[in-house]
């Protein structure tokens, strides 16, 4: 018989199911982000019925949660994948539930404003290369980013990125969250995937001044943390062409975010 504990969202309870012998449920349940994804399961659902008076019109039913497999960061959970059983209240039918479940995670668009020596002013950004299995892409372009470690100093992490990645130290005051200045606490940032993954990104923007040669410098070089496996080589590309260097979805969001952000003046 498949082992089960309750998982607590809001004032109920709903059973939260192993698909097989070898997952620790407790460790499961006590995974920072299934607790995350069951206090706002809870807030959605007080949200849908307070707005229709009637706690039955709660538009999807979720009535049990499967774990259908984990994946450790050494002793502790990293991933793990869910299925959610979960029912469209008015027709009955049975609501996409396949959750691939990782947490949150930091990226950061670097401008780094220099000096060329003709004396023309330009703006670079600083990519990362590595490799990215799941694409496949042995040098995948991408900007500076991180899997969030449960603390909830988003710009610390965000600073640590940046040093382990790029070799480049910075006050956490440099850092400004574009996700909270666009979306507030409405949202926990952008969501590359929403369909599968719970995934967020809080994006960040730092903008430094560099002289030419320490910025020709950076190009091509080391960067990441090898004993992590990390491989990483930086590249430099002027910021009003960075859009087709590479095709990262954080990078993109980022320079969606820094340009609707500077037309309403808030940066």
């Amino acid at each position: 018989m498949a082992a089960k504990i309750a998982l607590r969202v809001g004032s109920r309870s709903i059973p939260l199911i192993a698909a097989n012998e070898k997952i620790n449920l407790q460790q499961v349940a006590e995974f920072k982000p299934l607790q995350e994804w069951a206090k706002n399961l809870a807030k959605e659902e007080e949200k849908a019925a307070s707005s229709s008076n009637d706690a039955s019109k709660v538009p999807v039913t979720v009535k049990q949660v499967t774990v259908k497999n984990v994946d450790y960061f050494g002793p502790r959970v990293g991933f793990t994948n869910l299925a959610v059983d979960a029912e469209l209240t008015e027709t009955g039918q049975k609501a996409p539930g396949l959750i691939f479940m990782r947490g949150g995670a930091v990226a950061v668009l670097v401008i780094l404003k220099s000096t060329e020596p003709s004396g023309k002013i330009s703006e670079h950004v600083i990519l990362t290369k590595q490799a990215r299995l799941s694409i496949p892409s042995f040098e995948f372009p991408e900007i500076p980013a991180g899997m969030l470690d449960g603390s909830g100093d988003f710009a610390g992490k965000c600073a640590d990125e940046l040093k382990e990645e790029c070799g480049i130290t910075l006050d956490h005051d440099a850092l400004i969250d574009m996700t909270e200045l666009a979306y507030g606490d409405e949202w926990s940032g952008v969501y590359p995937s929403a369909g599968g993954c719970d995934e967020f990104l809080k994006l960040f923007v730092c903008f430094k001044d560099m002289e030419w040669k320490e910025l020709q410098a950076l190009e091509g070089k080391l960067g990441g943390l090898r004993d992590h496996g990390e491989n990483i080589t930086l590249a430099i590309v002027e910021l009003k062409d960075a859009y087709k260097a590479a095709p990262d979805a954080k990078l993109l969001s980022a320079l969606a975010l820094l340009h609707a952000l500077k037309a309403e003046g808030k940066l």
